[in-house]
């Protein structure tokens, strides 16, 4: 096995980051996208877009050095019903698509759209899955162009159906499984740097500098911020819950909500950090208790995964646990892989909790991944019992029936 290291400075050099990425794709598109079509029920999913305007798809079914589409690009997956696979590409032929597609579309010798209408005639699909979805933005890549393009040539064949392009998007396999906790650590440490007196100065230094520091660290790595972090802060005697563009002073509570790309995976995390006055050691005993109610209903999110339910059923479940245990909460989780806000059911929603319709209604699947994001209240005596708002958020897998975190430290408010 590769190598992968999780310290900033060790990032793998770009050609062992691609040949990674390009071993878990031939994976993906050789045993997860048959199982995938199965369960979904789909014998043919065609994906169709063109050059830089790509389907949100795209990405994920081509080789790192395919970046964009050619002209017009098209892949289509097909299960027979005997168990017979293919992948095929009908883009123009590209030697680097070869090892991981069939090449289906000759052009000289016929039209793109003449090739596509002869491998459905051939493997007569009961319907073939195109990517139109009215929830989903990331199985909704089919353009109004292309779409007539189709049906001018397959006709009431050609079926919206975001189902097989949610589950391709939200499920993980088992090697990136295996590389998404050393990923997680890696933006984990630019936190901890960041929360450090090496960068943060009190009475000098802004929450704006932290962003910055952030944003510069991530960039210096080679790596991308997928969007721009957030440091803010609660203060004793001040109402504001998020202050921001503020200059950190000793006895502040910092929030960080950060997230990076790496080896096609994004993370998002939000953690505390607590400046230590003068002469302190100790972060109050308030502060603590607070947090640990937020820890608490983390593992409240988390014992009510189970399999099959609905993102609702988790979010009202989870919620009337929480308060029947006297906690305060507020829960809007979502799922996390190819896309920081990805596919699959979301668990509340931050100016919703309630019934969230369409994609709460989506259920949980195995051997995927969520942001547990959330949020509890608690007074804190130390502040005159002031109302402090805990924000946390963690990346955890769900497979084998279980929650796990990427990391391990989600019960440390880091001392500044």
């Amino acid at each position: 096995m590769m190598k992968l290291l999780s310290k900033s400075q060790d990032i793998l050099p770009i050609r062992e980051q691609y040949s990674i990425c390009d071993e878990v794709l031939k994976d993906r598109l050789e045993h997860l996208m048959p199982k995938l079509l199965r369960e979904c029920g789909v014998d043919m999913w065609l994906v169709l877009c063109r050059e830089y305007n790509e389907d949100p798809v795209f990405k994920t079914l081509t080789p790192q050095l395919v970046k964009n589409a050619s002209r017009t690009s098209c892949f289509v997956f097909t299960l027979d019903q005997d168990g017979t696979y293919e992948a095929l590409s009908l883009s123009r032929p590209n030697p680097r698509l070869a090892p991981f597609y069939t090449q289906a579309y000759f052009p000289g010798k016929e039209e793109q759209y003449e090739a596509i209408a002869k491998v459905v005639a051939r493997k007569a699909p009961k319907k073939v899955a195109v990517n139109i979805s009215d929830d989903c933005a990331q199985a909704d890549g089919l353009s109004k162009q292309l779409y007539d393009k189709l049906y001018a040539c397959l006709g009431d064949r050609i079926v919206p159906d975001d189902s097989i392009a949610i589950r391709w998007l939200e499920t993980r396999t088992p090697r990136e499984l295996e590389l998404y906790p050393a990923i997680y650590r890696i933006a984990m440490d630019v936190l901890r740097e960041a929360y450090s007196r090496d960068v943060i100065t009190p009475g000098v230094t802004t929450t704006t500098d932290v962003e910055w520091y952030i944003m510069q660290r991530i960039n210096d790595m080679g790596l991308d911020a997928w969007f721009s972090p957030d440091v803010d802060l609660q203060r004793r005697g001040e109402s504001e819950e998020r202050m921001c563009d503020t200059v950190i002073q000793e006895g502040d509570l910092l929030h960080t909500d950060m997230g990076l790309t790496y080896l096609n995976l994004y993370t998002d995390s939000q953690r505390l950090g607590y400046v230590l006055k003068k002469g302190e050691t100790q972060i109050p005993a308030g502060i603590l208790k607070g947090f640990s109610r937020g820890n608490r209903f983390q593992d409240v999110v988390r014992e009510n995964f189970v399999e099959g339910r609905t993102g609702n059923e988790i979010f009202f479940a989870a919620t009337r646990q929480a308060k029947e245990e006297g906690i305060r909460p507020m829960l809007y989780s979502h799922p996390i892989g190819y896309y920081g806000h990805g596919a699959g059911p979301s668990i509340g929603m931050y100016d919703n909790q309630g019934f969230v319709p369409l994609h709460g209604e989506l259920k949980l699947h195995p051997d995927t991944c969520y942001a547990l994001e959330l949020n509890v209240r608690e007074p804190v005596p130390e502040w005159d019992n002031q109302d402090v708002c805990f924000m946390l958020e963690e990346t955890i897998s769900y497979t084998g029936g279980q929650t796990y975190f990427l990391d391990n430290d989600r019960e440390t408010i880091i001392k500044i």
